[in-house]
């Protein structure tokens, strides 16, 4: 009904909005700008999940988050009073581990990330590493000379990194050598806001750094890579033409919905904004079209007032 066209919900005639309701049996919603921002839930948020979850649709969230298993975002959730459980979260750490449980990866992966990734993928009986906050205390010539390398390393992952630094930008490369040697990441979030002209780094810049080292091209397992849904897609869990994808970053999230053939929702609490929208709409070459999305609203707890 509203195919890529950014529709502003709150500019049309209810009615049409609640019609249009009623096409969608499914909601996946992004977490961080969506659900909430960092320690607090987003306003309007927790009261517009639950209701759209007590109408009898089925919700599900999908973050590219992988510093919490997918048990502990739920218990996040649940802290703020969203009504969701494990089993409906997707995370891309879950999703890095599914993956190569699919390939039946037998070998060692090198972790640049967070506890989770390395949690999730022992849960799937894979074996993998981390180094912690190692400085660099020589010559980078000398030092990637010294360093070990496990010749059992067989993937790197890549997430965010907080203590991301030059010694692990040279291990991962070092290993990435190896052209049979996997090189994934969670995610393409190069930024997150965090107040007024303050941002933080996200996984996206980490796996740029190694990338441009590199030449390799990453395989990136969340969002925007339909993977992280496909075995829900298989199974008819999810159908595409009636899933709502609910998202604050159009590259990201928008994408993802894209990619999946689901209906979007951008919602404007997070990272990207209206303005890049209509830069994409206005951009002649159409090479970012799949990344407009189909309606619109200021957050979501606007949508409460189509669903009474």
């Amino acid at each position: 009904m509203f195919k890529r066209t950014c529709t502003d919900l709150t500019k049309i005639p209810k009615e049409k909005v609640r019609q249009w309701l009623t096409t969608i049996e499914s909601v996946i919603f992004d977490a961080d700008g969506v659900l909430w921002h960092l320690n607090r839930p987003i306003n309007g948020a927790v009261e517009t999940f639950n209701m759209i979850k007590s109408s009898g649709r089925q919700v599900l969230v999908a973050t590219n988050h992988s510093g919490l298993l997918t048990k502990d975002l739920a218990a996040k959730a649940q802290q703020f009073g969203y009504e969701i459980q494990e089993e409906q979260i997707l995370s891309s750490a879950l999703s890095v581990a599914r993956f190569l449980s699919a390939k039946g990866f037998k070998k060692k992966a090198y972790i640049v990330g967070e506890s989770a990734i390395v949690d999730e993928l022992a849960k799937e009986n894979i074996c993998s590493f981390s180094v912690g906050k190692e400085k660099l205390l020589k010559p980078m010539e000398q030092f990637a000379k010294d360093m070990y390398l496990d010749h059992e390393v067989g993937a790197v992952i890549i997430g965010k990194d907080e203590s991301f630094n030059v010694p692990k930008i040279i291990r991962a490369s070092s290993y990435l050598q190896e052209p049979k040697v996997l090189f994934l990441g969670t995610c393409l979030d190069t930024a997150y806001p965090v107040g007024k002209n303050r941002m933080i780094v996200g996984a996206g810049a980490m796996v740029a750094a190694v990338k441009a080292i590199t030449g390799r091209m990453p395989l990136i397992l969340g969002k925007p890579n339909p993977l992280m849904v496909e075995q829900l897609l298989q199974c008819g869990v999810l159908k595409r033409e009636s899933t709502l994808m609910v998202g604050d970053t159009l590259y990201t999230d928008i994408l993802f919905a894209s990619n999946c053939g689901f209906q979007s929702l951008f919602v404007g609490t997070g990272v990207s904004t209206l303005k890049e929208v209509r830069q994409i709409c206005n951009d002649e070459g159409h090479s970012k079209v799949d990344m407009i999305p189909d309606t619109y609203l200021p957050s979501l707890g606007h949508l409460r007032e189509f669903l009474c």
